[in-house]
């Protein structure tokens, strides 16, 4: 076997060796001008370290695939010009700007970002041009509008549109409005004012007079359930004040019929009708029959068994068994039950 202190030695050294704490994307000479163009110099930048910029007015590093920036990066007072389009940023340090009182022009066009702190831009008082198109953000904030700027350009969508609408009609302290634009994914420019009124004060109203239409199908249903339920209760009644009224169910589980009707005597007063009930006088005959009706007793599915000494019995056209009794009542009040055989 070998001996085991070489390898341990060797990759403790390996974990020991000092490694370069933010290595540039891309080389920049120590004397680098003031005014430093970088486009194009890199494919992917994971994290840029800004430190390497301490003497720059203008700082140019647009498609380098840049997708972060070391976290204490600062826009230092001398630089006025810095363009960071079409990168990969998908956020900025907050305090980023901080320092940027001399920044007059900013370009962060075509990259991920998707929110910027309210006070993003608070110190940039110099700013006069900021792009902003081709980022996924909701809103610019209020911050970026300051006295100087003249430019804006954001991206046409309602929502960032209708964030610098008030803003961008406001005039400035020194009597100047900016001009604000918005560009579309097709680089279609507009202003700001003309494609809110073409396209979200439609969508907008499309969105109200579907909420309206909403609305008024409610009240119609509404309205509609309402008018149902009258007319049913009111037939209801309708039925209820007829004749053959079943009431509720006595106590044994038979239902009583009853009828009930009032007529008007000569001298125009109602009076109540005497009740009937389907009791037929006289042995194995019944009252004449209204002429192609047959009584349910003389139908050939069975026949009565009713004994030749009883002078009274009752017809029901029920099914043999637990039959229903019919009876008459003289008042509302009386309930008379008629059980055969006892």
């Amino acid at each position: 076997m070998g001996h085991p202190v070489a390898p341990l030695m060797l990759l403790l050294l390996l974990l020991l060796r000092p490694t370069a704490a933010s290595s540039p994307c891309f080389p920049v000479p120590p004397d680098a001008p003031a005014k430093l163009d970088l486009t194009n110099n890199s494919r992917r930048c994971a994290e840029l370290d800004w430190g390497v910029f301490q003497r720059q007015s203008q700082l140019l590093l647009s498609h380098n695939g840049i997708e972060a920036l070391t976290p204490s990066s600062r826009v230092l007072p001398g630089l006025e010009e810095l363009d960071l389009s079409y990168n990969r940023l998908r956020e900025l340090p907050a305090a980023f700007l901080s320092q940027a009182r001399g920044l007059r022009h900013l370009q962060l066009q075509h990259n991920r970002l998707r929110v910027l702190p309210a006070d993003f831009f608070a110190n940039a008082t110099a700013m006069q041009s900021l792009r902003l198109e081709g980022n996924p953000l909701p809103a610019v904030p209020p911050t970026a509008f300051q006295a100087n700027l003249r430019n804006l350009v954001v991206p046409c969508r309602c929502n960032v549109v209708g964030s610098v609408l008030a803003a961008c009609a406001r005039s400035r302290p020194n009597c100047t409005v900016p001009e604000c634009r918005c560009l579309t994914s097709h680089h279609d420019s507009f202003n700001i004012t003309d494609f809110h009124t073409r396209e979200c004060r439609s969508s907008v109203g499309l969105v109200a007079g579907l909420a309206g239409a909403a609305g008024g199908v409610s009240v119609l249903l509404v309205v509609v359930a309402v008018v149902c339920y009258r007319r049913r209760k009111a037939a209801a009644i309708a039925a209820g004040a007829g004749w053959g009224k079943q009431e509720s169910t006595a106590a044994h589980g038979q239902p009583r019929y009853i009828s009930r009707a009032a007529e008007i005597d000569a001298t125009g007063a109602t009076a109540a009708t005497p009740d009937y009930e389907n009791i037929f006088v006289s042995p194995c005959t019944a009252p004449v029959a209204m002429q192609g009706w047959t009584p349910g007793w003389q139908e050939k599915r069975y026949s009565p068994q009713v004994p030749v000494d009883d002078n009274y019995f009752l017809e029901s056209e029920a099914i043999p068994g637990d039959q229903p009794i019919y009876a008459n009542t003289q008042s509302a009040g009386d309930d008379i039950y008629i059980i055969p055989g006892q």
